[in-house]
């Protein structure tokens, strides 16, 4: 499988790719003002970014993904735990990306009872914070929708570029394997780093 600096490469390729084709969709099929069409193309090609470089596929193991996240790798041990790696629960094209992220909201939501919980025992008291942030977050998606898609097809088409690049690692090693030609780079630890800071 690629690498983690080659999947990086690859989402970052495929993001400049997307953008001019997301602006021109906007605009032409869509019939977005110019500042429309730039904001979604915008906001698409960040959730792409974000989605492939922070929220990879590959977090579904110990590697170089997950040290991204610094002080807060944590967050991705029980997802690591639970879900197996390079199955459909982490690589698949629609469902993997949205359970990330699905998973990523329900363990800042949980963190945000914790806290509220917490400064309650100590005496503060902060009146319903965790159900308003989940208020807030539902109105400015419901009231974006055009924005609220183009994150969601973007987090979903990072991931995807992550995804299509194993299968092609894959598929393409079983197919020269046919014609005769052995491969011998071994791909196994793909995504462990080696240089842990």
């Amino acid at each position: 499988m690629p690498d983690a600096r080659t999947h990086d490469i690859i989402t970052v390729a495929t993001g400049v790719i997307l953008a001019p084709l997301t602006y021109s969709y906007a605009s032409g099929q869509m019939l977005l003002a110019h500042t429309d069409a730039m904001t979604t193309t915008l906001w698409l090609v960040g959730a792409h970014l974000v989605s492939g470089i922070m929220f990879s596929p590959d977090l579904d193991l110990d590697s170089a993904i997950d040290n991204r996240w610094g002080l807060f790798f944590w967050i991705w041990r029980p997802y690591m735990w639970l879900i197996p790696h390079r199955h459909f629960w982490s690589h698949s094209l629609i469902f993997a990306p949205l359970l990330r992220l699905a998973y990523f909201y329900v363990v800042v939501t949980s963190g945000l009872f914790i806290w509220v919980w917490l400064l309650g025992w100590l005496g503060v008291f902060v009146d319903n914070f965790p159900v308003l942030f989940y208020y807030t977050l539902r109105d400015l998606l419901a009231a974006n929708p055009r924005v609220t898609l183009a994150v969601l097809f973007g987090f979903c088409t990072g991931s995807a570029a992550h995804t299509i690049a194993d299968w092609l690692v894959t598929g393409g090693r079983r197919v020269v394997r046919r014609v005769g030609v052995r491969v011998v780079r071994d791909y196994s630890r793909h995504d462990r780093s080696i240089h842990r800071h």
